[in-house]
């Protein structure tokens, strides 16, 4: 019933605990897509030493996480989606209480789990006024969310109808930050996102795989910029406003983080969306950067309170 999709690149330490997380599942009725994208360790032999009839193993040259990940879905053969990511893991109910919530909201396309950052000295779980109260199933509105938080969505907790992705679109290849987000933006449109407020999914917070860290290059930026005014122009009205509060504070503080970084053409190519999205505190910010860029950084701190 469910296809499971791991994108593997150089986890030779991590993706034994990921996929025995899905392998004690209990719910047993899936296939397990391992879609390895050009390791250059023993990922690829690691997975091979694991001998499991629902396991397919895919290899392909070194194309990215997005295009990895496309790959694994465009292969699946039942009607839902599970993303993996290769160093993360599950509790071993997760995929029961993502079939358990199917069965509940069956005209729905997105369903998530809780989800629980692990770093080297803590777990800390995503949290948000929002969300059901815990242990609780409930629907709720992606924009709305992300207009005081993050995202409650991530690429290790989510299951996906499989159609969805024909109509909204995959994950942008090339896209090396936030093509998770972009996805999610585009995916929600006209649906909302199934929770079920239980710890089920553990998504391993280190430096090398995640989105805040590094600089954000202009070309990434600006594919994700793409989406968010072209998803907003497909909006209701209140979905507008909701994801206006996320863009004015995520533009101009993603752009005064990075923008010593650009080239004064690709600043000219993300000025439109900032002048499109950015009001108040946020669009004087980056004038204050047009005038006089290097007094910026004592604003910055005061507008990421």
């Amino acid at each position: 019933m469910i296809s499971v999709v791991i994108s593997l690149y150089n986890k030779e330490k991590r993706i034994v605990e990921t996929i025995d997380s899905v392998l004690k599942q209990t719910f047993s009725e899936f296939e397990l897509i391992i879609v390895n994208d050009g390791s250059t360790d023993a990922s690829e032999n690691v997975v091979k030493e694991i001998t499991d009839p629902r396991i397919k193993l895919v290899s392909m040259v070194n194309s990215g996480v997005s295009v990895a990940r496309n790959t694994g879905i465009k292969r699946a053969v039942f009607n839902y989606v599970a993303l993996l990511d290769a160093d993360d893991w599950w509790t071993p109910t997760f995929l029961e209480e993502m079939v358990l919530a199917i069965k509940e909201f069956p005209n729905e396309s997105i369903f998530v789990s809780g989800r629980s950052r692990v770093f080297k000295k803590y777990t800390e779980r995503y949290d948000h006024e929002y969300l059901p109260k815990d242990g609780i199933t409930d629907i709720l509105n992606y924009y709305r969310t992300i207009s005081e938080n993050m995202p409650l969505i991530h690429s290790s907790n989510v299951v996906i109808k499989k159609a969805v992705f024909k109509n909204r679109g995959y994950f942008k290849p090339g896209q090396k930050k936030h093509e998770d987000h972009d996805l999610w933006l585009r995916l929600c449109v006209d649906t909302f996102v199934v929770v079920v407020n239980k710890p089920l999914s553990f998504y391993r917070k280190t430096e090398e795989n995640t989105a805040s860290s590094g600089s954000y290059d202009a070309k990434d930026f600006l594919m994700y910029l793409t989406s968010i005014s072209e998803v907003y122009d497909e909006l209701s009205e209140e979905n507008k406003k909701h994801l206006r509060s996320y863009a004015n504070r995520f533009i101009a503080l993603t752009y005064l983080k990075n923008y010593k970084n650009y080239s004064r053409a690709e600043r000219k190519t993300i000025a439109p969306f900032i002048n499109r999205f950015c009001k108040g505190k946020y669009k004087a910010a980056y004038k204050v950067s047009q005038i006089a860029p290097f007094s910026i950084f004592p604003f910055l701190k005061l507008l990421q309170r």
